[in-house]
């Protein structure tokens, strides 16, 4: 016969302060803005930031783009700069892209416009 560790309510207690850890940790968070006046974002872009004990690491997994930084605000501004690099490099090599990076320049084509 199986016996339990954990009570009903002990179990919903846990699971209640792992989920809590995990959102301390790492956010899904709207992007507004590039911080560029050249570009404008068409929408807003969830981006994910993910927090450690000595730095914040913000990405934008649809092209593979990240930052870190020791805060987040700082991650998110390098974040915006990788994410302006990425889209000029891409459209100024557009005829020799691979796959996956012409599927990352339609992907930032579709999200940004230039000013």
């Amino acid at each position: 016969m199986q016996q339990a560790i954990l009570t009903e309510v002990q179990y919903h207690v846990l699971a209640r302060e792992i989920v809590r850890k995990l959102e301390n940790r790492f956010r899904i968070v709207p992007l507004n803005s590039l911080k560029d006046p050249r570009y404008r974002l068409k929408g807003p872009v969830l981006i994910s930031v993910e927090s450690t004990e000595d730095q914040v690491i913000a990405s934008l997994d649809d092209v593979e783009a990240f930052a870190h930084a020791a805060t987040e605000f700082e991650a998110i501004e390098a974040l915006c700069e990788e994410i302006i690099q990425l889209f000029e490099d891409l459209g100024s090599s557009r005829e020799s892209l691979g796959p996956l990076p012409r599927k990352w320049l339609l992907y930032l084509e579709e999200i940004i416009e230039c000013r």
